[in-house]
């Protein structure tokens, strides 16, 4: 019970805190426990481990996650010491939403145990059914943690399998790697804080730094920002926006002015995907999704 309301209190203060992209790729590495069910061999094991996960994200709901985990023991049974261990290494589908997640795995879980000399080991199907939260630090790294129901099936005693039904939390720290995005465009992540020049050509209450999207902007010969100059690296290059363009709509939202841009852009979070519209040297209307870094 006490592993349970740990679990459920990173699960809420990662639910409150936790960024809202979408990484390709995430590495987990960290703590495993392991309440383990013996068949009535003994009463249930408590027993102590490790966890290292891979997921490779396909979309922003969904990935497939490749799990190892491996739990030892020493005991005493009947006056004989008894050291016994459980490998497990899971495949299967992993869904996710922001920043919460579940997971379907099924493979092979080897258990074992040796004393006075010799030793036994038994491999068999397993699967486990669970998922969990993360909570990130920085851009790249955060601390995950999550629990599952797990189900083997071993002969420990001799005969005929008999089905073990355990319950496993995992906590430790997770790896990221790039960002799914909406096109293709944004799967390259944009520098944050993009570094361009000072543009030599100014209007008068114009010159206004978009930092969102990596450009400057003046007010424009039509209603619109125009774009003065645009920063390699930038959203918006990567778009294929270019110096002359005028932004006139926010999804859908006609801007006017620079001011306008700015005060629209303000109010969106890292992450979130916007459609810009603009139009090119004047001559025609387009529009663009962009993912904001």
């Amino acid at each position: 019970m006490r592993h349970c309301s740990v679990f459920s209190l990173l699960c809420i203060f990662s639910l409150s805190l936790f960024a809202q992209d979408v990484p390709r790729g995430e590495l987990f590495v960290g703590y495993s426990y392991i309440n383990a069910d013996t068949s009535g061999l003994t009463s249930r094991l408590n027993i102590n481990g490790g966890d290292i996960s891979f997921t490779a994200n396909f979309s922003q709901w969904a990935g497939a996650e490749t799990n190892f985990s491996a739990y030892f023991r020493q005991l005493n049974f009947a006056g004989i010491g008894l050291h016994i261990h459980d490998y497990n290494i899971f495949f299967g589908p992993r869904v996710h939403y922001k920043w919460v997640f579940a997971h379907a795995l099924a493979g092979l879980d080897d258990f074992g145990g040796s004393a006075l000399g010799g030793s036994t080991t038994n491999g068999a199907f397993g699967s486990a059914i669970g998922g969990g939260a993360t909570f990130k630090i920085t851009k790249r790294i955060g601390i995950e943690g999550g629990g599952d129901y797990v189900i083997t099936r071993h002969n420990l005693l001799g005969g005929s399998a008999i089905t073990q039904n355990h319950v496993r939390a995992i906590a430790g720290v997770v790896f990221t790697f790039g960002r799914i995005g909406a096109t293709a465009e944004q799967a390259s992540e944009p520098s944050a804080t993009p570094a361009y020049p000072t543009p030599t050509r100014r209007a008068i209450g114009a010159g206004m730094k978009v930092a969102a999207l990596g450009i400057m902007v003046q007010m424009g010969r039509t209603d619109g920002a125009e774009v003065t100059d645009v920063a390699p690296n930038g959203v918006a290059a990567l778009a294929g926006m270019h110096p002359g363009d005028v932004i006139n709509a926010v999804d859908g939202k006609p801007i006017k002015t620079p001011m306008e841009l700015v005060a629209e852009l303000s109010n969106r979070a890292s992450g979130d995907k916007v459609r810009i519209g603009y139009s090119l040297h004047g001559q025609w209307q387009t529009e663009t999704v962009i993912v904001l870094p």
